[in-house]
């Protein structure tokens, strides 16, 4: 019986090695491709170029942008097949996503990259609508300069929607860095958000991403092809081949992809950056679009990311979000936190100043054509966070107010 037994078991096991054998990627077919390189090397960043600027020259040009999405997307992967045929993209991995308006590739060496097929903030644009003014301040900022409070927190805004020259945004970002720091919540702006930028997020109390997002998909796999999705933070700042050479193990980890010839960071670049050195509680706060996934499919892998990375609390959207209503509901709930509220408190503060989503807000201003879903603010983590503001502050601050 034991012969018996021992003789079907060494079958048993030779059948597995043999089948493991002419199907290796069966067994991790749910994993993404792994690149075969540790690092990467000179030429594959030189090679990376050549696409990011046929990418960028694409993207970045008049004609692209006065394309119909159906036209970007014919232009896209029509650019894509000619980088493909060079060598510069691996044909197979092209996976269009119409849904969130992105086209997905890897690189040879096995870096992610992609396309959008829409402008971020054309699905937001708000030109034809008269707004009233979103920043109403009890006090002016000249009077609050020349009664500035003690310092007694510390914020960076990571601004990261535009370059600043021309911007209607901007001018808001420099007024609320000098409204709070004025306050005691001494408060910086960065405008030119890299990489090396965002692994610095512990050194605050409160951080705000203000910063376009998008979801990116990717194709995956040999022999049964998958596809992923994940929420992705876009920053400003250019891929160049030293850049890539910096950032490499990032970028074939697959925390860091190229997207328009930009970098783009996943929610794992968040737990790998603060994995030995995590915040100590820091608040963050995120205007980007789709944070929290669409609906229908929610997603909280950037949340948990944050959290995971040493957040107290992250605040975050579901769906595309009007920039206005973003900027006003942050707005008014960092001025909540700083009369000393719990970070709930002030987020329903805020909701029931501008409305609980943006489409709310957006007919209360008169607006006509909504886009298609409800941004809606969620919070995850502790939702009693708060900044550390002394009883003396608040008491003056919400007298003032």
């Amino acid at each position: 019986m034991n012969v018996k037994r021992h003789r079907f078991l060494c079958a048993f096991l030779a059948l597995a090695v043999f089948v493991s054998a002419l199907f290796p990627v069966s067994v991790s077919a749910q994993e993404p491709e792994q690149t075969a390189a540790e690092t990467l090397t000179a030429e594959d960043a030189q090679q990376m170029q050549q696409t990011d600027q046929a990418v960028a020259a694409l993207t970045g040009s008049d004609e692209y942008r006065a394309l119909s999405p159906d036209e970007r997307r014919a232009a896209a992967l029509e650019q894509l097949s000619a980088l493909s045929d060079e060598g510069l993209v691996k044909a197979k991995s092209i996976c269009v996503d119409d849904e969130n308006g992105m086209i997905g590739f890897a690189y040879p060496c096995g870096v992610w990259g992609g396309i959008l097929l829409q402008d971020p903030d054309d699905a937001n644009d708000l030109s034809t609508l008269s707004l009233s003014s979103e920043v109403q301040q009890p006090l002016t900022l000249t009077d609050l300069k020349k009664n500035k409070l003690e310092d007694f927190g510390t914020a960076m805004i990571y601004y990261a929607f535009d370059n600043t020259i021309n911007s209607s945004r901007y001018p808001y970002y420099s007024y609320m860095k000098g409204f709070w720091s004025a306050l005691g919540l001494d408060t910086r702006l960065d405008t030119t958000v890299t990489i090396s930028d965002l692994k610095k997020m512990g050194q605050y109390d409160l951080c705000i991403l203000s910063a376009h997002g998008a979801y990116y998909t990717h194709r995956y796999g040999l022999l049964w092809r998958r596809t992923t999705t994940e929420p992705v933070i876009l920053l400003t700042e250019e891929a160049t081949p030293y850049r890539d050479l910096k950032y490499g193990i990032d970028l074939l980890s697959h925390r860091i992809i190229k997207v328009n010839g930009l970098y783009a960071v996943t929610p794992d670049f968040f737990r790998s950056a603060y994995f030995f050195s995590p915040m100590n509680g820091t608040i963050v706060l995120s205007e980007t679009c789709e944070f929290g996934g669409v609906d229908g499919s929610p997603d909280s892998a950037m949340g948990d990311a944050l959290l995971s990375a040493g957040a107290s609390v992250v605040l975050g959207y579901v769906n595309n979000v009007y920039t206005v209503y973003s900027r006003s509901i942050l707005w008014d709930t960092v001025n909540q936190l700083i009369l000393g509220y719990p970070i709930e408190s002030a987020l329903s503060h805020a909701k029931a100043t501008y409305g609980d989503n943006d489409l709310v807000w957006y007919r209360a201003q008169g607006g006509r054509r909504p886009h298609a879903a409800a941004a809606v603010p969620q919070l995850y983590g502790d939702t009693q966070a708060m900044l550390n503001v002394p009883y003396y502050v608040r008491g003056s601050l919400q007298t003032a107010a």
